[in-house]
């Protein structure tokens, strides 16, 4: 998946949170796509409007003049974004998967002052692995949520990143704490057709 493709889902992400949140909860969607030799993450988590937005605001205020500073929304995000983090858990077959911030995008609802509006942050995370995928590896995630809530997981199956169409392999809500595991069969055999279609045709 390309980064201009990894953006526009998140957009689609970030307003797919909105849509389906209700008071004053956490609300968490990721989506991996894995290919050959990489992962590729897009995590969102939606803090819906409430006292508990208002209190994350005035905790970055500094100043207490009741609105955010550039500084101050980027002392917001680093706490979003360190929530999200902490607790994320991402590998294959046992081997952990080091992923590496690559963007960060913090959404305010176009409301910078200390107010009881909700806050988004969203992530695209990116790591290579040493290990081409065989048909009994599997993707494992697992984090813990704030408030317990469980997370929209979605992971995708890619023979390559120009793959800009890759089928879900897995779409369900995973319990905070509980730990996924999605076979990579589908990716297996699609890199083995790649592999195939590229090696050179015998005379």
């Amino acid at each position: 998946m390309t980064r201009v493709g990894s953006w526009v889902l998140l957009g689609g992400l970030l307003a797919a949170a909105t849509a389906r949140a209700h008071p004053e909860g956490f609300h968490v969607r990721a989506v991996f796509t894995l290919t050959k030799t990489a992962v590729t993450g897009l995590v969102v988590m939606d803090v819906d409007g409430g006292e508990r937005c208002e209190l994350m605001r005035a905790g970055a205020d500094s100043n207490r003049d009741g609105l955010l500073s550039d500084d101050e929304k980027r002392g917001l995000e680093r706490r979003l974004v360190s929530m999200v983090l902490r607790p994320l858990k991402v590998g294959l077959s046992s081997y952990v998967v080091p992923l590496k911030v690559q963007e960060v995008k913090l959404n305010l609802r176009q409301d910078v002052s200390v107010s009881r509006s909700a806050v988004s942050v969203a992530l695209l995370l990116e790591a290579n692995h040493p290990y081409d995928v065989s048909p009994g590896m599997h993707f494992e995630f697992e984090t813990v949520t704030p408030d317990g809530s469980p997370v929209r997981l979605e992971v995708l199956q890619a023979a390559d990143p120009a793959d800009r169409q890759p089928e879900p392999d897995f779409r369900q809500e995973v319990d905070s704490g509980r730990r996924a595991r999605v076979r990579l069969g589908l990716l297996a055999r699609k890199v083995a057709q790649a592999d195939a279609g590229a090696a050179p045709q015998p005379r």
